[in-house]
């Protein structure tokens, strides 16, 4: 647990950095900012963050390097785990299985037929959000309220090309599963048909 404690250097302008935000977001019934200071400072403040979260990744990366050079042989001499080294071998060939049903060559052509369409829907969808966004949704901010600014009703947040996109985005997600489900149980087929293989070759075996 201690050696977590430097975390604190990271975590504390990280919530500052959200607080001096949504402080630079309040405003007093004129319009006029409430905090006038406050997006200077939370600017400031994210660019420390930033520097903060940088500089730990370089520390991180520097000790582990130094730790597997100074220390090769310790780690060397850790034995491999054969209960570990036979579970990625079993998971190796299962991914191995499952690419050997999904080649496209061999996809049935109505899961071909899924697959497109929901890979068009995805595509339409976050390009309607990604390029109209103004037209999919109303401005909300932090501190933006649902009683005042969407008059009680969450769903007043989507316009409708957003509900659109949304309905879309859904669409391609149910036609996604869809595939999958296809796709796991043709690898579960496969599977077994190499287990019972495998079992006929060894009854074959034990008969000689």
């Amino acid at each position: 647990m201690v050696g977590t404690l430097p975390i604190i250097f990271l975590i504390i302008p990280t919530v500052l950095s959200g607080a001096l935000m949504y402080m630079g977001a309040e405003v007093n019934a004129d319009g006029s900012p409430k905090f006038v200071w406050a997006t200077t400072v939370g600017a400031v403040c994210t660019t420390f963050t930033a520097v903060v979260q940088f500089g730990s990744m370089m520390v991180a990366a520097y000790y582990l390097e130094q730790v597997s050079t100074t220390r090769i042989d310790e780690i060397n001499a850790i034995l491999p785990d054969e209960e570990v080294d036979a579970a990625d071998e079993r998971e190796k060939h299962s991914n191995d299985v499952y690419s050997k049903v999904t080649q496209w060559r061999v996809v049935p052509f109505w899961a071909k037929v899924i697959l497109l369409l929901s890979l068009i829907t995805m595509v339409i969808s976050c390009y309607t959000v990604q390029l109209f966004s103004n037209l999919c949704f109303v401005d909300y901010g932090l501190t933006s309220s649902i009683e005042k600014d969407l008059d009680g009703d969450v769903t007043n947040l989507a316009l409708p090309l957003g509900r659109l996109a949304c309905l879309l985005f859904l669409v391609s997600c149910s036609l996604l599963l869809v595939f999958s489900t296809w796709a796991k149980r043709a690898h579960e087929g496969e599977l077994n048909k190499e287990l019972l293989k495998n079992n006929q070759h060894s009854e074959a075996l034990i008969d000689e």
